[in-house]
This record gives structure tokens, C-alpha cells and sequence, in this order.
């Protein structure tokens, strides 16, 4: 191959890569943050076996993390702060009232930072999203579903995108310390389209249900003013495709005299 055959690949070869990484990066996606400002989220406790929680984690499983004080008919509120982003991270600050029954909670009881890298990619193989219970975050980045099929979590997780973004969490008896848990634990998390956490389900063999919490739809007094919007937004196009066509007529019959007029 005389040298100038060789400058020619070299040079293909080197323009190649440069398509490779700059096709790469436009098509890297920019995840987002599901959360917003001032919102406030509440998840109901339908199910807690306590006793059976207390033979399969010990007595302190609910004594803190996102399970604190937790057990059946009561909820958990959490209130967007504030939600930061650099070239790295994303991070939402979180006021949480932990589970409990009161309708008036007064001051929370935790001001917490819930960061992610913004590119899962960089979180190491073999991750572990936690290692107490209930073994997953609340929430996650956004669009959810290619988020959590890109991290790179260990044999513990299974993702599962075919309908809705789910993780499938299997703990073994002894995965924690021995005799904890006690016995094999089979956990459903779905994530909503905003990435937050829409229902946990914790299973012990038999398809027995021992947790089961879910989070809370949108108050009633809501839902009249979003669908009122809706409605409007629907009402506004109707008006202005009438509206349209009017125009078009009299533009039309305009049209028509004045050829008329031109052919007297």
C-alpha cells in the first residue's frame, strides 16, 4: 500500500470515529427531573403486617429511613423545595412528614437531598439503588423506563419496562446479616411517567402480601379545574377552527363579487 493509500484510511478511520462520537452524543439522552417545585406528594399504607415485618427484619426495621413509623392506615407526605441540576447531577430538597394519621402535621420531621447522577451510566456495575429496607429510592430521574435500563444494578434487581416501569426486587434469607431477613422477600415497585414511586408491594412466599403502599391520585378539588382546563383548551380550538372556516367563506364570497364585478 504506497503512502498515500495509507493517509486515505488513516484518515477515514479517524473520520469514522469522529461520526461514531459526535452520532454518540446527539442522541444521549438529557434526563430531567419528574418532581416540581412546591408539589406535594402522599403515599397511603394499605397493608403492613407489622408481626410479620418484625419476624422477617427485626423489631427496628421501621425505627428509620423511608419506612420510619411505618405500618397500616398510615401516610407519608413529601413536599418539593427545590430542584437543582448541573452538568453531573440532579438533586430535588425534600421536606418529609414521616408515616403517621394526622391530618394537621405541623413542622416535618426531615429536610433531606435525594441526589443521581444524571448520566446512569456512571454508577458502578453491580449497583445497589440500597442496601436497607425498602431497598429503592421514592423516585427517579426522567424518562424513568431508560434510566433504570441503563443502570448497571446488581443480581437483585430485575427491570421490567414492557408496560409500566417496574422494578423486581428479590431478597434472599441472610442477605443482610445472618437470620436477616429471615426468609426469602419478593418486592413490586412501578414508577409513574414522572418517575415517582406509584406502588409497593413487599411479598413473602406464597404471594402473601406484608406491605402494601400505593401513592395518593390527585385531591378531588383537582381534578374540576384540570378538566376544566382541558375542557377550555378544547372549547378555544373548536371557537378558533370556527372562526377559520368563517373567515375563509367571507374571503371566499369577497372573491366571488368582486370576479363577478370584473366580468359586468
Amino acid at each position: 500500500m504506497n503512502i498515500r493509500n495509507r493517509i486515505l484510511c488513516v484518515g477515514f478511520f479517524l473520520t469514522t470515529i469522529l461520526v461514531i462520537g459526535f452520532t454518540s452524543n446527539a442522541f444521549a439522552l438529557n434526563y430531567n427531573v419528574g418532581l416540581k417545585t412546591d408539589e406535594e406528594l402522599i403515599w397511603n399504607c394499605h397493608v403492613c403486617d407489622t408481626n410479620k415485618m418484625n419476624n422477617i427484619f427485626g423489631e427496628n426495621w421501621s425505627s428509620s429511613g423511608l419506612f420510619e413509623n411505618l405500618s397500616q392506615g398510615k401516610r407519608m407526605k413529601w413536599q418539593i423545595n427545590t430542584i437543582e441540576e448541573n452538568l453531573t447531577s440532579i438533586s430535588a430538597n425534600i421536606n418529609i412528614w414521616m408515616w403517621n394519621n394526622e391530618e394537621n402535621r405541623g413542622l416535618y420531621d426531615y429536610n433531606t437531598d435525594f441526589p443521581f447522577l444524571k448520566d446512569p451510566s456512571h454508577y458502578i456495575s453491580n449497583y445497589n439503588l440500597s442496601l436497607v429496607i425498602p431497598f429503592l429510592p421514592f423516585w427517579f430521574p426522567v424518562p424513568v423506563d431508560e434510566y433504570l435500563g441503563t443502570l448497571k444494578l446488581s443480581s437483585l434487581y430485575d427491570v421490567d419496562n414492557r408496560v409500566l416501569p417496574t422494578l423486581n426486587i428479590q431478597v434472599n434469607k441472610d442477605f443482610l446479616q445472618p437470620n436477616n431477613p429471615s426468609e426469602r422477600i419478593l418486592i413490586i415497585a412501578i414508577y409513574n411517567t414522572d418517575g415517582i414511586l406509584s406502588s409497593f408491594k413487599l411479598y413473602t412466599s406464597g404471594n402473601v402480601v406484608v406491605v402494601d403502599i400505593e401513592l395518593e391520585p390527585l385531591p378531588i378539588y383537582v381534578l374540576p379545574a384540570t378538566l376544566g382546563l382541558i375542557g377550555a383548551f378544547f372549547i378555544a380550538i373548536i371557537l378558533y377552527v370556527k372562526k377559520q372556516r368563517k373567515n375563509q367563506s367571507i374571503i371566499h364570497q369577497n372573491d366571488k363579487l368582486r370576479i363577478e364585478k370584473n366580468f359586468k
